[in-house]
């Protein structure tokens, strides 16, 4: 016989609020893991994070980073 598994909470606890980043604690992580990385600082990734340079195109490391620079970057001008 298969057993069935609830993967749905019937209700979310207290304990399961929100999670709410600063600004300055995304950009602290996104300095961290640049560095870590690629040597970047969170400036240098944030200037070419849209268009990277050729190495790093496809690159799922470089991409993961991109979430968090999409977090803090100044929305581009149409």
């Amino acid at each position: 016989m298969a057993t069935t598994v609830e993967t749905r909470p019937g209700r979310v606890s207290d304990e399961d609020e929100p999670v709410v980043l600063m600004r300055e604690e995304v950009r602290q992580a996104l300095d961290q893991e640049a560095r870590r990385l690629f040597g970047l600082s969170a400036d240098e990734f944030l200037r070419i994070f849209r268009d990277p340079p050729e190495r790093y195109h496809g690159d799922p490391v470089f991409n993961s980073l991109c979430f968090l620079a999409d977090l803090i970057a100044e929305p581009i001008d149409p």
